[in-house]
């Protein structure tokens, strides 16, 4: 990979946006802290994990991969695979999570994406992140990383109040999967552009359990959400929304960009109706994102 490329990772590209929300594409993140580095088996090519944020995190996440050393060979792309590893009742279980990204077509440059990771690093489990650079369908590299996903917790004691959505879908045994992510990186007072990610979890035949040989899960981008949103402050003594909050759209494969206006710090939530078609998912009453700042 050419240096080139680790200047589109660390620099901002800025789209222009207005009130008519087709027309917003979300900034690309500072990838700024560097969170892992590992050599490939052949001692060849050195990867760095980066991220936009001091530590991954529960959540939607921006990162990228970073190579030093020998250069990878161009017109490649890569695969990756997060993966939870954990031990129930004696039984070994795991579970993957979704993202996008990770190739040249969707990010003009190689190895920038985003991780939607279900769950943070808990005492019986654990995450790791397979890595392959392929050409022609050729593993070149590949790079095995175990990674740290804190919590994300809030001081307002609420079920509802979520990182990560998810709800079932219909009587299926099918999941709509939905988290944020703020453009700037952290919300604020005023106008915050964010981010929707959803996808549709569909579970493995056997769930994900054996040694070594389970299946896992499989996640679709959803592409064809309607979500209204409203911003809301949930304080007792405060108890009110915004004005000027615009509802998230589609943008691209998976991704609904949207405005929320947040007019005093504090805890908001984002209250959500979400539907496909004739099929509704989630109302302002279900689950919610939420902030605190």
């Amino acid at each position: 990979m050419k240096n080139i490329f680790l200047a589109l990772f660390l620099s901002i590209v800025l789209f222009a946006c207005n009130e008519d929300n087709s027309s917003i594409e979300p900034e690309q993140p500072i990838l700024e802290y560097a969170i892992a580095s590992e050599k490939d088996e052949a001692n060849t090519y050195t990867l760095t994990l980066r991220s936009s944020k001091a530590s991954l995190h529960e959540g939607v996440n921006n990162v990228a991969f970073v190579t030093e050393g020998d250069t990878l060979p161009e017109g490649g792309e890569w695969k990756i695979l997060p993966k939870m590893h954990m031990q129930m009742e004696g039984m070994s279980h795991m579970h993957s999570t979704p993202f996008l990204g990770f190739d040249e077509a969707d990010n003009h440059a190689s190895g920038i994406g985003q991780i939607l990771f279900l769950m943070p690093t808990v005492e019986m489990g654990s995450w790791t992140l397979e890595v392959s650079y392929l050409v022609e369908d050729e593993s070149i590299a590949d790079w095995t990383f175990d990674i740290q996903v804190d919590a994300i917790e809030f001081l307002a004691q609420d079920p509802t109040f979520k990182t990560v959505v998810r709800v079932p879908m219909g009587d299926s045994d099918e999941t709509l999967i939905m988290g944020y992510n703020f453009t700037a990186g952290e919300p604020a007072m005023g106008r915050n552009e964010y981010e929707v990610l959803a996808f549709k979890r569909m579970p493995a035949m056997d769930h994900g359990h054996g040694d070594g040989h389970a299946h896992l899960e499989t996640y679709m981008p959803l592409n064809d959400l309607t979500i209204k949103s409203t911003p809301f402050m949930p304080d007792p003594s405060m108890n009110h929304g915004s004005p000027n909050n615009t509802d998230p759209s589609f943008v691209s494969e998976g991704k609904y960009v949207g405005i929320a206006n947040f007019t005093m710090t504090g805890g908001w939530q984002i209250k959500m109706n979400v539907s496909e078609g004739e099929n509704t998912y989630l109302t302002e009453e279900g689950q919610s994102f939420y902030t605190e700042f």
